[in-house]
């Protein structure tokens, strides 16, 4: 049988990329060799793509949302894109596309659908990212993470699939990190290597309850940006661990009794996969809002609370009450087991490997 070329695109952002990545992983498992990307030249895909796939740089020019004035040169952009992207895939002649959203996708798809390739698109946010709602009219198949994202793609073949993750480690397989303290519960503050502002001027307003319990261990990830000054402001707390960003974040995440972070596409799918309970704060500026209707997905499915950055700061609060409540944490954890798919990325390359491939 003739080995199937295999071409990603994505970009923008790591909640388009690492699902990609994923996918892609698990073709390789299932036996396909040849698999490349296609991105924007210096970008984020570049950075996180071509240390293991052979990668192609594409042009790409976003919808700027909002601003008429912007947008009036975009037409012409977009030919120019689709142009570069035809030949692109004449070039590297693919038999399948896989798109997981981020602007520079739009061409390859438009592109690919009128050259008749057969696509399918991966979602991860409850809300469709503009490049695969557009792009939806030429998928083959659609995979999304939950019910929610459904109702945006007027599609006959939508799957419900969950969010692609790297393959995570069995929980037994990570050590407990030595910040958690032994018989204490430890509590997770993920914000990301930039640190979240919102999450990190809440837990600040609240350091003096924080510190005043000796039942609990804190770590709490505030950004680069941000460690010195907060240690300069805060001194050294008996029972929080301030830092900038961990190596092995699995081993936090697989050990919390309980996780604070922001609601992006694929931190939420890996707190979901260890079926971990959590609070999540959605980061206030993202595209759609689509982090709070992520968040207000979990949250309906009994997983996790939600408090906004512009809320009035009951993080704290909203932390040992749940500390207080086992039997709430425990509730928690099988909802979110419930959502989390592992294997999400394994289930897709399998319906796209059969479909294609008649494997």
């Amino acid at each position: 049988m003739k080995q199937k070329r295999f071409l990603f695109v994505c970009g923008g952002t790591g909640g388009h990329v690492f699902p990609a990545l994923a996918i892609a992983e698990s073709l390789k498992k299932k036996g396909i060799q040849e698999i490349s990307f296609a991105g924007r030249a210096n970008s984020m895909e570049q950075r996180l793509v071509s240390p293991h796939w052979p990668f192609y740089e594409m042009t790409a020019e976003p919808l700027r949302r909002g601003s008429f004035v912007r947008n009036l040169a975009l037409p012409f952009k977009l030919s120019k894109s689709y142009v570069h992207a035809k030949h692109l895939i004449q070039q590297i002649n693919p038999d399948v596309i896989v798109a997981t959203g981020g602007y520079v996708s739009f061409p390859i798809v438009l592109a690919a659908g009128r050259l008749g390739k057969p696509i399918y698109i991966q979602e991860q946010n409850a809300v469709a990212g503009v490049a695969n709602k557009y792009g939806s009219r030429y998928a083959s198949m659609i995979f999304v993470t939950s019910e929610d994202a459904v109702k945006a793609f007027q599609h006959p073949n939508v799957k419900v699939l969950g969010n692609p993750v790297r393959e995570l480690p069995a929980v037994e397989t990570l050590a407990r990190p030595a910040e958690y303290s032994k018989g204490k519960k430890a509590v997770f503050i993920v914000g990301g290597s930039q640190g979240a502002v919102g999450i990190n001027n809440k837990i600040e307003e609240s350091i003096g309850r924080i510190t005043s319990r000796d039942d609990i261990s804190v770590v709490w990830q505030a950004g680069a940006k941000n460690v010195d000054a907060l240690h300069d402001r805060l001194g050294i707390l008996p029972n929080v661990t301030i830092c900038s960003f961990l190596d092995n974040i699995y081993a936090y995440m697989a050990h919390a009794d309980l996780i604070i972070s922001r609601a992006g596409a694929s931190t939420l799918a890996e707190i979901l996969a260890f079926g971990k309970p959590s609070i999540l704060l959605p980061y206030p500026h993202a595209t759609a809002n689509h982090q709070e209707h992520n968040a207000r997905a979990v949250e309906h499915s009994g997983a996790c609370l939600v408090e906004l950055d512009s809320d009035s700061n009951e993080l704290w609060d909203k932390v040992e009450e749940l500390l207080a409540s086992p039997s709430k944490l425990e509730q928690m954890s099988k909802a979110a087991q419930k959502l989390g798919a592992p294997d999400a990325a394994d289930k897709i390359a399998e319906i796209i490997l059969k479909k294609e491939c008649d494997l």
